[in-house]
C-alpha cells in the first residue's frame, strides 16, 4: 500500500474585525471546530474563484478599455461559487444539528 504524501500546510496571519471573531467564537463554542481550521476551509473551497479573480486582474491590465467587463465577469462568476459553497453550509449545517458535543453528552 503506497502512503499519499500530506498536502504541505502553510501560514497566514489574518486580521479581522471584532464581529467576525466573534462569530468564530460562536461557531467554536456551537460546534467545537476551530475558527483556523473553519476560515481555512472556506479559502481552501474558494481556490478557483481567487485564480479567476486574479486572472481577471491580469486581462485588465492587458486591456484597460474591458477592464471593468473583465473585473465584473470574475465577480459574478466569484459569487456563483460563493452562493455554491453556501449551500453546501446548509448542507453541513442541517448534519451539525446532530452533532453533540462531549460536554452535552454527559
Amino acid at each position: 500500500m503506497t502512503a499519499q504524501p500530506r498536502k504541505r500546510l502553510n501560514r497566514l496571519t489574518l486580521t479581522i474585525s471584532d464581529e467576525l471573531k466573534a462569530a468564530l467564537a460562536e461557531l467554536n463554542e456551537a460546534t467545537g471546530v476551530a475558527a483556523a481550521s473553519f476560515v481555512g476551509e472556506i479559502i481552501e473551497s474558494n481556490i478557483l474563484m481567487i485564480r479567476g479573480i486574479a486572472e481577471a486582474a491580469r486581462k485588465a491590465k492587458e486591456e484597460p478599455a474591458r477592464a471593468l467587463e473583465l473585473m465584473q465577469r470574475a465577480m459574478f462568476e466569484a459569487l456563483h461559487d460563493v452562493s455554491e459553497v453556501q449551500l453546501e453550509l446548509i448542507d453541513e449545517q442541517s448534519k451539525l444539528r446532530t452533532f453533540t458535543r462531549k460536554e452535552d453528552a454527559k
